[in-house]
């Protein structure tokens, strides 16, 4: 059943404002207020959601941190039971830095002996321009200025 009251042409109601009754207003008003409900219960869904999921990922980074300061003192503890075998460990791995290094070295000086007897007017003048160089550098300190004296 329609409440509206029927209207007929030329005949103006009380209850009309521009063209519209009060009852449309009313409904239009629930309309409204459903949708702003509505709305509000999504946001307070979204807000819930996103909440979960930051403490989801604040308690996987907490588990994390906990599993990576438990594996650190593990290591601590091992290195300090056994510290004889730490020291060797650490020389052992010294040591065999120390003879990549020295190969390096020994390739580096190959391959110069080899380019200065395929090239020796042309190693001489670069042992001659890197001397001059270096002399240069050693013996030409900045002039100092006297302070002046008034």
């Amino acid at each position: 059943m329609d409440e509206r009251p029927i209207r007929s042409p030329g005949h103006s109601d009380g209850n009309t404002v521009g063209g519209t009754t009060t009852l449309d207003q009313g409904r239009t008003m629930e309309q409204v207020k459903t949708t702003a409900n509505q709305a509000a219960e999504q946001v307070k869904t979204a807000a819930n959601q996103a909440m979960e999921q930051a403490k989801t990922t604040a308690n996987q980074a907490m588990d994390q941190a906990k599993t990576m300061a438990r594996n650190l003192g593990d290591q601590a503890s091992a290195a300090a039971a056994d510290p004889a075998g730490t020291a060797q460990n650490l020389a052992r791995k010294a040591t065999e830095a120390g003879d990549v290094l020295y190969r390096q070295g020994q390739r580096a000086g190959e391959y110069l002996t080899q380019n200065v007897n395929e090239y020796p007017l042309t190693a001489l003048l670069i042992a001659g321009m890197v001397g001059y160089g270096l002399a240069y550098l050693i013996h030409s300190q900045p002039q100092r200025q006297a302070p002046w004296r008034d």
